[in-house]
This record gives structure tokens, C-alpha cells and sequence, in this order.
């Protein structure tokens, strides 16, 4: 009967224990209006102040929805993916939920856990509760969304009223007035935008606005990214580098994502910037003879050629530039000089002679007196 007893008595000092262990803070209310976006804030309550490995879950009911470690979102449900992205400042990480619609009103819960100690989870646990605001008109708002180059991307915006009217914009212009997606964007009866053929100039902020027919307006955003191979944009036909000095052959591209590789080519072989002293390849996309070079502080006859940039991402290249003509300028000679001194009467004439080259041609040139221009010859 005594152990009996004493086997109860333990049993709710362990079960009285674990409660305390598990005790829940007050609940968090939060509104938003469809469409909107909204933060959840949980903290992190490290032992002692101390930052260790942590694994943070937030939960709907019994059921996972978001799992962040050690700050980085590894895991969201299907429905949150597109919606949720998370921050940490200090020992406070925040949830941000975007896109809200109707079916995410309820219970949210946050759960911090430390894989690498025992117990493996402290006094933690808060609970949000969202209410949804403004679900009259729209019912499904639309989605952040990537895309790779010539997919389709559809952005929903589902109207709850079938007699509403929706419009969209892109970038806060009507898009039926952009020229562009005329033949590529199309909506469906309850509000959907579908683009064809998705190219890098779709990428932007894109906006259903709900209106019913007595006038009452709902509107939702969301942020449509393009994916595309690294492609050269720009390059120039001849570029002159000046014997002696610094010198820059540049090479405009666009990519999404961005660049991880630039590759240039001179007279049909690889041109390995590391392998070239003083040459450096820059991640903007600019070859650059350094004048900081240990090396050699200036451009020599050597890097005269026809030059190719292609730049790469993780999705590939679109492939090489056009050449690029690199010519090396020697600075003029002067073939004839005046003398360093002329005696004359006054009245009397002074030829003073002074001639020079530019390789075939002849340059400008500029006389002066006492540092002062007087005279310029024209070329021949």
C-alpha cells in the first residue's frame, strides 16, 4: 500500500514537474487584412545568454509548418513555401508570413529546441493567434514566385465576389497597358494572371486589386523573380589602352542568379587573369591592368588582341561576347623641335618649327608662350 502510495506520489511530482518545464507563455493576438503580411516573434532563450545550435520550429496544431536552424529556414510545408522567410536579431527571431488569406486565422506556436543538450528544450513555447481581416472580396491573394526563362508563372488572386472586377499591375502600371505582355498575360475568370514565355523583363512587383461593383476595393501584392543564364549585354568594338598606363577592357552582362565565373578569351585562348601579372579579372564584369601590380605597373604590346568575355551562373552562359578589338597607343614623337633659344631684331620674323607623329598620322599640336596656349596646328 506504501509503495503504492509513494509510486503515485512520484508519478505527479514528474508529471507537475514537466508542466513546469513546459509552461506555455500568454498567447500573442495579431490581425491582418487578406493579402497583407505579418510577424511572429518568438524568443530565443538561450541557456545562460549563451548561443548554442538551436532548431526552432513553428507549429499549427500538432503539425509542423516551418522548421528554421540555427537561423536558416531548411523546412516549409507546401502552401507556406514562396510565403514565409525569417530574420534573427539578437535572441528574437521573427516569422514573417506573407500573403495571408483566410485559412491561415488560427493558432500558431513556436517551439525552440537544443539538439546538443539535456534536456533538449527549456521553459519556450509561445502562442500567436492571427485573425483575418478583410476576406469579403478576395479569398486567395498572390504569392511571391520564381520562375527559370520561358516558363510560365501563374499568380493567383482568387475573387470571392464572381460579379468584382480585377485588375492588375505590374511595377503600379496597369498592365494592360504594358505592350509587352499583351500576348503573354492572360486572367482568368476568378482573377488569376498566367504569363507565357517568361522573360528577364517580367521580373517585378505585381499587383490584383479586387473591385466590387459597389466600389469597394481589395488589392494584394506579390513579387514575381525570372531565373536566366548569364548573358553579355555590351561590349565595346575597339578598345585603345594606352602603352605605359593603367588600362580597362569592360564587359556589361545580366544574370539571375548572379554571376559566379567570368571567362576571357584573347586571340582564341583562354586568358587567365591569375596567370598574367597585373592582370585582374573583376566580378563587375571588368578586365583591369592594375597599376598596383608588383608585377608591372602598365600596359605593354603584349595585350594588344581580340578579346571575349562570357560570363557564367549556376544555370550556365548564353555564351561569348563579340570580339573585343584591344589596340595598344604609343604616345606621339616628335620628329622636328625648335631650337631652346632664337635671337631676333624687333620687326623681325621667327619661323620656330615643330613636328611629330602618331604613328602614321599626324597629331594635334599646341604651342604656348610663358604657360600660355597661343597657337594650335590642325592635322594633316
Amino acid at each position: 500500500m506504501l509503495s503504492s502510495l509513494a509510486l503515485l506520489l512520484l508519478l505527479a511530482f514528474y508529471v507537475g514537474g514537466t508542466g513546469m518545464q513546459e509552461e506555455e507563455k500568454k498567447p500573442v493576438f495579431l490581425s491582418a487584412m487578406v493579402g497583407e503580411s505579418v510577424i511572429f516573434s518568438c524568443n530565443l532563450d538561450f541557456p545562460r545568454d549563451v548561443v548554442v545550435p538551436y532548431t526552432l520550429n513553428w507549429n499549427r496544431g500538432n503539425e509542423k509548418i516551418v522548421s528554421i536552424q540555427d537561423g536558416v529556414l531548411v523546412y516549409a510545408k507546401e502552401g507556406y513555401v514562396g510565403r514565409v522567410s525569417n530574420s534573427v536579431h539578437g535572441n528574437r527571431a521573427d516569422l514573417n508570413l506573407s500573403a495571408v488569406r483566410k485559412p491561415d486565422e488560427g493558432w500558431f506556436e513556436c517551439r525552440l529546441f537544443f539538439p546538443n543538450r539535456s534536456p533538449p528544450t527549456r521553459l519556450n513555447g509561445t502562442w500567436f493567434h492571427l485573425s483575418v481581416l478583410g476576406s469579403e472580396l478576395m479569398g486567395v491573394p498572390p504569392i511571391n514566385q520564381t520562375v527559370a526563362e520561358g516558363n510560365e508563372a501563374r499568380l493567383e488572386c482568387v475573387s470571392k465576389d464572381p460579379n468584382a472586377r480585377v485588375v492588375w499591375y505590374k511595377d503600379n502600371e496597369y498592365l494592360s497597358n504594358i505592350d509587352e505582355l499583351q500576348v503573354r498575360a492572360s486572367t482568368s475568370p476568378e482573377g488569376t494572371l498566367t504569363l507565357i514565355s517568361t522573360t528577364p523583363n517580367d521580373i517585378g512587383w505585381y499587383k490584383c486589386e479586387v473591385i466590387s461593383t459597389t466600389g469597394q476595393i481589395q488589392s494584394a501584392s506579390a513579387f514575381l523573380n525570372v531565373h536566366y543564364k548569364a548573358r553579355v549585354v555590351h561590349t565595346p568594338r575597339q578598345v585603345f589602352l594606352p602603352i605605359g598606363r593603367p588600362g580597362a577592357i569592360e564587359c556589361t552582362y545580366m544574370a539571375n542568379p548572379p554571376v559566379t565565373r567570368m571567362r576571357w578569351e584573347k586571340d582564341g585562348f583562354l586568358f587567365d587573369p591569375f596567370n598574367v601579372p597585373g592582370a585582374v579579372s573583376r566580378r563587375n564584369g571588368t578586365l583591369y591592368f592594375s597599376k598596383y601590380s608588383l608585377a608591372f605597373e602598365k600596359v605593354e604590346e603584349s595585350h594588344g588582341g581580340d578579346y571575349t568575355c562570357t560570363p557564367n551562373n549556376e544555370l550556365g552562359t548564353m555564351g561569348p561576347s563579340p570580339l573585343i578589338k584591344v589596340m595598344v597607343q604609343h604616345p606621339p614623337v616628335f620628329t622636328v623641335t625648335p631650337h631652346n633659344m632664337y635671337l631676333r631684331k624687333p620687326g623681325d620674323t621667327i619661323h620656330m618649327t615643330c613636328d611629330a607623329l602618331d604613328g602614321s598620322t599626324r597629331p594635334t599640336i599646341v604651342w604656348f608662350k610663358t604657360g600660355a596656349r597661343c597657337h594650335r596646328t590642325g592635322r594633316s
